[in-house]
């Protein structure tokens, strides 16, 4: 018969194997006992199960009390009451296993057990180490061979290129890194990263997508509240600027005299209104830095060097050169013969320094007044006067024709080459006629335009209507020979000449001429004059206004500044009437003459007097 299996150590084995989550196997039965073996044989297999029932139990106890598991206490105890349960079986009764000829039945009623010995339990602290290493292992296997290791950094904040420079050193595939739109940002310049799909510190393989936020900057269209720059300070427009994160509003700063430290000077909005302005707009402001220090410098000799070269250094330093020419035989011209300031001296911002230039050889200018016209001519020829600009006008005098009078630069002065020297030369004394005739009928507008144009070169002489005790040439007649506005008679007052000879000599240069108007040929048309019309000026200038028609009739004022409202006399061919005088009505002539009313009796003497020349001249 063959030996049986150690069904103890099997049960071991399954126990162990359900504590650590496999399953229980019960298998490998070597031999089967026969229910007709003898009743000591069993008796005695059944001692041998209980036996091993005992120890199964006490074998689970020992595990239940090394790891309390619920699981594992249930497995043990259904483990031992199937041991007791199969040496009950054991023990089966002859006559119920057997036939009457005292063979079994089938060898399939006969129970297979398997029996093996219980494998060498492990201490707790074994099984840890145990498990702690499996793990280790496990971890070690997946990160060395399947885990990523790429650590995505946190490119917030950063400059763009990092990330590029990132996914080449890491040979990221090719366009696993993208961009998305720019966006706008307050808190990022243009140009850093605002976000990122992937978490910073995640590990990635180089196929794994990852997409990148970059900032615009501020928007430069966003529109900006102009302030009133003028009353900012530096340090205010400074914080406004960042503030708002302005793009293109740029400040300097300048030296100032006037305006005060930190103050605006000035600012410049090109091409749009305040009212416009955006964060893009383009500002200057210009800041004051208060006045500039004064700065010293040591004083450089210029003597024998140009004033141009001075005055360079002068400016660059802020001192004010004052300048004095002087005539050298021996320093060429523009070249400094001195100056006032050593090289041992100190000069700051705002000093003066005073230099002496030459201005080349000099030339003495002579006495000319008296000089005839040769003697002029023969001066302006020699070498005495070469480099000397000489301009001249005439004008009348009593000195002989064509002498120098005057001229611009004293005698004995000592000038520099090209220096402009004016002579005036004399015209001699005005000459009005050679002939006593030859003004008689001319028009008295063109001797006074002779008058005028003597007058422009040096002379004194006044033409009018005067009148003289002898004769008033004030007073206009008529004439059938000479035409209306000619020259009736012409006399010189104060001249060399008397009224006889009609002014044939030179005249004196303070003389005064007299000549008489004439009023043409005697009207023959009359109109009517009554007292109501010489009641004031401006009642005469109406009866003048309507009867301006008549044929030969005219009117004329002595006094052209008489307001409407003064009173008048009125000379007439007929007689004299003035205002407030009661008249009959009465028929005049011509023309008639108005004088303001103060001077009637002048108009009396003047109304004799015209008569007179009428009849004189018919």
């Amino acid at each position: 018969m063959a030996e049986k299996k150690d069904f103890m150590s099997e049960l071991a084995k399954s126990v162990e194997a359900e504590k650590h989550g496999g399953r229980p196997t019960m298998s490998g039965i070597d031999e089967f006992v026969s229910r007709h073996q003898e009743t000591g044989t069993a008796a005695s297999a059944a001692g041998d199960e209980e036996e091993g029932s005992e120890a199964v139990r006490q074998t689970v106890q020992q595990d239940t009390a090394e790891e309390p598991d619920s699981a594992a206490a249930r497995t043990a105890d259904e483990t031992a009451a199937a041991a007791d349960t199969g040496s009950e079986e054991t023990a089966v009764p002859e006559e119920e296993v057997y036939e009457e000829n005292g063979k079994p039945e089938s060898f399939a009623e006969e129970e297979r057990i398997k029996v093996e010995k219980p494998k060498k339990q492990l201490k707790p602290a074994a099984k840890v180490g145990i498990g702690i290493g499996a793990a280790a292992l496990v971890f070690l296997i997946y990160w060395f061979g399947f885990a990523p290791k790429i650590v995505v950094p946190d490119f917030v904040g950063q400059d763009v290129s990092v990330v590029s420079t990132w996914a080449t050193q890491n040979k990221m595939d090719a366009g696993v890194v993208a961009m998305a739109p720019e966006e706008y940002s307050l808190e990022y310049d243009e140009g850093i990263v605002m976000a990122q799909s992937v978490a910073a510190g995640t590990r990635v393989k180089q196929s794994t997508p990852i997409t990148i936020t970059v900032s615009a900057g501020p928007d430069p269209d966003e529109a900006i509240e102009f302030p009133d720059l003028n009353s900012m300070t530096l340090d205010e427009i400074r914080t406004w600027i960042d503030d708002n994160k302005l793009l293109k509003t740029k400040v300097t700063t300048q030296y100032s005299d006037s305006v005060a430290e930190g103050d605006v000077i000035s600012y410049e909005l090109r091409n749009i209104s305040e009212s416009e302005f955006t964060r893009g707009s383009t500002l200057n402001i210009v800041c004051s830095k208060g006045k500039e220090p004064a700065k010293t410098v040591q004083v450089v000799d210029y003597t024998g060097k140009t004033y141009t070269e001075c005055l360079t250094w002068t400016t660059n330093n802020k001192i004010t050169l004052n300048k004095v020419e002087q005539l050298s035989d021996t320093v060429e011209s523009g070249y400094i013969i001195s100056q006032d300031k050593t090289t041992s001296d100190t000069l700051q911002a705002g000093d003066t320094m005073t230099v002496v230039v030459s201005s080349g050889k000099g030339i003495t200018i002579p006495n000319l007044v008296g000089y005839t016209a040769e003697q002029l001519e023969a001066w302006q020829a020699g070498k005495d006067s070469s480099g000397v600009t000489v301009v001249t006008k005439s004008v009348y005098n009593a000195a002989p024709a064509g002498s120098v009078i005057s001229q611009s630069i004293a005698a004995g002065t000592t000038v520099e080459s090209g220096s402009v020297l004016e002579l005036t030369i004399s015209l001699y004394l005005p000459i009005l006629e050679t002939d006593t005739t030859e003004w008689i009928g001319v028009n008295y507008l063109k001797l006074k335009a002779w008058v005028d144009e003597v007058n422009s070169k040096g002379a004194s002489i006044q033409a009018g209507e005067y009148k003289t005790d002898d004769y008033d040439y004030s007073v206009r007649v008529y004439s059938d020979t000479v035409p209306a506005d000619g020259i009736v008679k012409i006399g010189c007052l104060y001249g060399t000449s008397d009224l006889a000879d009609g002014c044939g000599r030179p005249l004196n240069l303070n003389s005064r001429i007299a000549y008489q108007v004439s009023l043409g040929p005697e009207p023959t048309a009359t109109v009517t004059l009554t007292s109501d019309d010489v009641a004031s000026c401006q009642a005469i200038r109406n009866f003048c206004s309507a009867n301006s028609g008549v044929s030969g009739f005219g009117c004329y004022f002595k006094d052209s500044t008489m307001s409407d409202t003064d009173p008048v006399s009125v000379v007439t061919s007929e007689g004299t009437y003035s205002t407030g005088e009661i008249f009959p009505a009465v028929s005049v002539s011509g023309t008639i003459t108005i004088y303001p009313a103060d001077t009637a009796s002048e108009s009396t003497a003047a109304a004799t007097a015209e008569a007179t020349a009428a009849s004189t001249s018919d």
